[in-house]
């Protein structure tokens, strides 16, 4: 399974002009969502995992501390240790939940900017099950967010870190059941081609 974003088609989108791909096995057609739209998505999806998250860890440490859940509450407030796994394993428990929405449904980072990650090799979601643990996996990597910056910066896309997948724009005139068209600048460089003088090779003879 091939891990690289495949080259353009010499086709571009008719609502935005960016550059149309082929799924490596199916060999359909998508465009990828671009820089900042994808960034921002991805920012509201932490949000939301934050959010929520936070209201239910002041929750539980209201729980706590008024001891309502009985002996277990004794447990929690007299050992730190204990206290902190449970909140470190709420939090992972709303990022795996939210990422299986993710990998389900699309998020609301998804809905917002009009994208959905997929595989590139054929267009699939990656489902619940996985969507959970990718979720959780982009938690123990904060390189993930100089790479989303950086794909930003340059106007590219790409769903994360793993190549396997990436971001397809929803509101892209294919998506919309548009044609591609062909990239103006790529016909202009293949005739500029076309047009250069043949330096070298075999000439034929110049006989008089």
């Amino acid at each position: 399974m091939s891990s690289k974003h495949p080259q353009s088609t010499g086709l571009v989108d008719a609502a935005n002009g960016l550059p149309v791909r082929r799924h490596t096995e199916t060999g359909n057609y998508y465009v990828r969502k671009a820089g900042w739209p994808h960034f921002w998505g991805r920012v509201l999806d932490a949000l939301a995992v934050i959010a929520v998250a936070g209201v239910l860890i002041v929750v539980f440490n209201s729980m706590v501390q008024n001891y309502a859940l009985g002996p277990l509450s004794y447990t929690l407030a007299s050992s730190t240790g204990a206290f902190y796994g449970a909140v470190a394993a709420i939090w992972f428990l709303v990022l795996f939940g939210y990422g299986m929405v993710c990998g389900a449904f699309g998020g609301l980072g998804d809905a917002a900017s009009g994208m959905r990650g997929v595989r590139i090799s054929d267009g699939t979601t990656s489902g619940a099950w996985l969507g959970g643990w990718r979720a959780v996996c982009w938690s123990f990597a904060p390189l993930y967010v100089v790479l989303t910056i950086s794909a930003a910066l340059s106007g590219s896309g790409g769903d994360s870190f793993e190549a396997k997948f990436t971001a397809i724009d929803l509101r892209s005139g294919l998506a919309r059941g548009q044609s591609p068209v062909p990239d103006p600048k790529a016909a202009a460089g293949h005739k500029d081609d076309q047009g250069l003088p043949k330096l070298y090779g075999r000439q034929p003879d110049a006989r008089p």
